[in-house]
């Protein structure tokens, strides 16, 4: 979590959140964190969405048959947390959508409009869980060639954009995310980073909304106190 000023004096505070597209948990975070969007940008908090690969993290595997206690175990969650989700037979490759997102969400941070991030990110959860035959790897990664070649027409990829499908395709930004994530205390997804503290896992949204709140309030207070201080 960081705070900075974009174009007042008002500074924003950012919370990280660190997530994974194959990540069934990732994609109910992604539902519940949206409806408290309103209330965080009323209080200048911000959550920077970082993709990273938890097949270099833990015991996740590309392709491996999602286990039937854990599938029922998913949508409990998600069906007490007011989300539908069908999770994919097995776990999907997300490399290509994550290295695109993490590709976009760096951006921001030289002036790209963080609705391109946002709007990828929808995208790419709604091609994983809510289109199409999402058992298919071959109509996943063909969702999300399609939806890369949107982006690519807009300007945002290639010779007037960030990066190019090659570049993109090697994975090293994601690689080195994950790396970065790892050695921060991340252990899952979805994980939101309170400073050096993880909160791995997702919660209803007012339960959500008070810790992020609650946090920002005392990092403000703690900065506030250390300028005192200082001057």
């Amino acid at each position: 979590m960081s705070g900075k000023t974009r174009g007042s004096r008002e500074a924003v505070l950012e919370v990280f959140v660190y997530y994974d597209f194959a990540s069934s948990l990732s994609y109910v975070a992604h539902r519940v964190l949206a409806r408290i969007g309103r209330e965080l940008a009323e209080e200048r908090i911000e959550l920077r969405w970082k993709a990273i690969d938890l097949t270099g993290i833990g015991r996740f595997q590309r392709g491996r048959l999602l286990d039937p206690v854990r599938r029922r175990s998913l949508i409990e969650v998600a069906t007490a947390l007011d989300v539908e989700l069908d999770p994919p037979a097995r776990w999907p490759d997300s490399r290509l959508a994550g290295e695109v997102a993490l590709t976009l969400d760096l951006a921001i941070d030289r002036g790209l409009d963080p609705a391109v991030e946002q709007e990828w990110r929808r995208g790419v959860f709604s091609a994983f869980y809510e289109q199409g035959d999402r058992d298919d790897p071959d109509q996943l990664a063909g969702a999300v060639e399609q939806l890369f070649g949107e982006f690519e027409r807009r300007g945002h990829f290639g010779k007037r954009g960030v990066a190019s499908l090659d570049d993109l395709a090697a994975g090293r930004r994601l690689a080195t995310a994950t790396g970065s994530a790892v050695a921060a205390g991340v252990e899952g997804a979805p994980t939101l980073m309170f400073d050096a503290f993880p909160l791995c896992g997702i919660h209803d949204e007012t339960t959500m909304l008070g810790m992020i709140q609650r946090y920002a309030r005392r990092r403000r207070r703690l900065e506030a106190e250390a300028t005192v201080e200082v001057n």
